[in-house]
């Protein structure tokens, strides 16, 4: 473990610098693109803009998550209403599971559950899962989220019956660029485990294939707080 750790530091450290030398060339290239984009009206022209726009909030994107890997601190956290946030982002689950033709279904707690967190990662975390997740099933699978709290933690699962994953890939799951996707960057775990223990919480993944997956987020609940 000591030695996973030192790793995960090395590759944070070092994704962290090359994040920082990527951006501040990427921030003129979106800048001169927006001007282009501006002068020249004619409709193909804008086509290709577009298209390289994407590409560069793709590249955006893995810088962002490369910032996360190797910032070891976290932005200012907040007392946050888990239920609230689920609630929030619904309305984009729902929208994403209608694409891959997949039956997205929730189920809440009652009770107020307040966790410390920072909104924005927190929202990245449950956005990334679900992602996964619905890029595991085909038309016509399920995707289930359930929150629920005991005396000490609010416990976030969100779970899946799509392709699953193999003993052996599970075990490499949080490990740094590992991935199955043929477009993926291996980072998007590493980067939700890394908020998610920032927040004094914990990330587990049972996964069995042909079945689904299981994604069980656990947090510190905040008692006490009106």
């Amino acid at each position: 473990m000591q030695n996973e750790t030192q790793k995960l530091e090395l590759v944070g450290t070092l994704a962290a610098s090359t994040a920082h030398e990527i951006r501040n060339p990427l921030t003129g290239i979106k800048g001169l693109f927006q001007l282009l984009s501006e002068k020249y009206k004619d409709p193909k022209d804008q086509f290709y803009f577009s298209i390289v726009n994407k590409e560069i909030d793709r590249i955006n994107e893995i810088v962002n998550e490369f910032l996360i890997l190797g910032k070891p601190t976290i932005q200012k956290m907040e007392e946050i209403h888990l239920d609230q946030v689920i609630n929030d982002l619904n309305p984009l689950i729902y929208s994403e599971s209608n694409l891959f033709n997949v039956h997205y279904s929730y189920r809440i707690n009652s009770e107020k559950m307040i966790v410390l967190a920072t909104m924005d990662q927190l929202k990245q975390v449950i956005l990334n899962i679900t992602k996964n997740a619905l890029e595991s099933m085909s038309v016509g699978g399920q995707l289930m989220i359930n929150l629920d709290k005991n005396e000490e933690n609010v416990i976030l699962s969100i779970r899946d019956n799509g392709n699953g994953i193999s003993e052996e890939d599970l075990k490499k799951i949080f490990t740094p660029f590992f991935t199955s996707k043929e477009n993926g960057t291996g980072l998007g775990l590493v980067v939700c485990k890394r908020i998610i223990e920032s927040f004094n919480g914990t990330i587990e993944i049972k996964s069995k294939i042909n079945k689904g997956t299981e994604v069980i987020i656990t947090l510190p609940l905040q008692k006490g707080v009106v």
